[in-house]
């Protein structure tokens, strides 16, 4: 249980001595202590195209419609249980927030309910999962919180919100997210990224056979050879969702184009030493007045594991996505 004030400002990140890297950060932040116990009440959300999405629901004691709720995205090869997620799940709840944690489609939980993929254009899957908490909580601020995909994803649906309201959505805040895919690809494919690389490419060829074995009327999957996320995207992630080829999937879907149309406010948070999102995109751009960008100059890939513990654990990202949030609500 946190008992500290996550309102307290949390110091700029400065990495254990003993995990400068950025290939530190990353992996020993994935694998280092599991996440803790979050309980939580899965629902399910339907899609307009008939897929359904399966949600993870913790409603704290004591909660009531007027109080927050936020939304939080996994990233590429997670889902609604990923360490990251429940870690931040954990916090907010702990401070009296209600927590919904989604899984994309087929991911975790929602396997055999989706017959389509989730990718970085899939914005109104989220805004389904907003709908159907806005009827749960009508008078509930509710934010979106993203990892990486998810972060990608939680941005794009803060940019539409200005032409297709959706007047819950108080906030949104967002962890090393890929502005631009394209780039992400040929940073991932780069020789020293390349375990990165094969263990994506590993998990999106097990869970496509494991979707196609599953609905047999999708047809072969078509993706034997498949050695990389680009040949991935190219083979199944494009052709499947109506793109013509790989780039064109990541020229429609990157983020950094979009983020001047945000109008809600938004934290992005980013490293710039992640291995295979580059922090070139994020330099030069031109966001909306409401977006507050902070580049950090080590992490990793959603590593953060800090010099100095913050409320209770070393994990920084969690600790400055929460105090963000709640400072927000002034809570």
């Amino acid at each position: 249980m946190i008992t500290t004030n996550l309102k307290a400002r949390i110091p700029p990140f400065t990495p254990h001595p003993l995990l400068k890297g950025a290939h530190r950060q990353t992996i020993v932040g994935r694998y280092l202590s599991p996440p803790p116990d979050l309980t939580a009440t899965p629902r399910e959300v339907r899609l307009d195209d008939g897929d359904r999405l399966v949600v993870l629901d913790t409603v704290p004691d004591g909660w009531k419609t007027s109080d927050p709720a936020a939304i939080l995205v996994h990233g590429l090869a997670g889902c609604a249980n990923a360490a990251y997620v429940v870690r931040l799940g954990r916090r907010l709840a702990d401070a009296g927030v209600r927590v919904v944690r989604v899984n994309l489609r087929g991911a975790g939980a929602g396997f055999g309910l989706a017959r389509r993929i989730y990718h970085a254009g899939r914005s109104d899957d989220l805004r389904a999962v907003g709908q159907w908490l806005a009827q749960e909580a009508a008078s509930s601020p509710i934010a979106v919180v993203g990892f990486s995909l998810g972060a990608s994803l939680a941005l794009r649906l803060g940019s539409e919100l200005s032409d297709h309201p959706l007047p819950p959505i108080d906030c949104l805040a967002a962890a090393n997210p890929p502005l631009d895919l394209a780039a992400c690809a040929r940073r991932i494919a780069e020789p020293q990224n390349r375990v990165y690389d094969w263990n994506f490419t590993r998990w999106l060829r097990t869970m496509t056979v494991r979707l196609h074995q599953r609905f047999p009327e999708l047809g072969p999957p078509g993706i034997h050879g498949v050695r990389s996320l680009h040949e991935f995207d190219d083979h199944y992630t494009a052709p499947r969702n109506g793109f013509r080829s790989a780039d064109h999937y990541y020229e429609s879907c990157s983020v950094a184009p979009v983020l001047g149309r945000i109008e809600i406010p938004a934290l992005i948070v980013h490293a710039a030493d992640d291995p295979f999102i580059p922090v070139q995109p994020f330099q030069g751009l031109r966001p909306s007045p409401w977006v507050e960008i902070e580049i950090t100059s080590h992490g990793g890939h959603l590593g953060y594991l800090s010099q100095a513990p913050y409320q209770g654990d070393r994990r920084w990202l969690e600790a400055r996505l929460a105090a963000w949030l709640l400072e927000r609500w002034g809570r």
